[in-house]
């Protein structure tokens, strides 16, 4: 019995581990209005989380901008966090 609670626990804390380290990673994109309908979500070279915490943007010309998830293509949606 003692070797089966050593044996879950032990489980337990590589499962607990293995989670917090599959963060998935995203690329971050960029609302741009000026840009023509169907091409408003814009690629950026940064990578972002999905992973709640201090929010994703991105620094050019043009600004700040909040990152998110591209969608289909055509529209950003879900909003990105940093990468810790």
């Amino acid at each position: 019995m003692p070797v089966a609670i050593l044996l879950m626990g032990a489980g337990s804390a590589y499962a607990t581990t293995a989670f917090k380290s599959a963060k998935t990673d995203f690329q971050g994109y960029r609302f741009d209005p000026a840009a023509p309908v169907g091409q408003r979500c814009v690629l950026t070279e940064k990578m972002c989380t999905d992973i709640r915490g201090e929010v994703c943007t991105y620094s050019d010309a043009s600004g700040t901008h909040n990152l998110s998830k591209n969608i289909d293509g055509t529209s950003c949606g879900d909003q990105l966090f940093e990468i810790e």
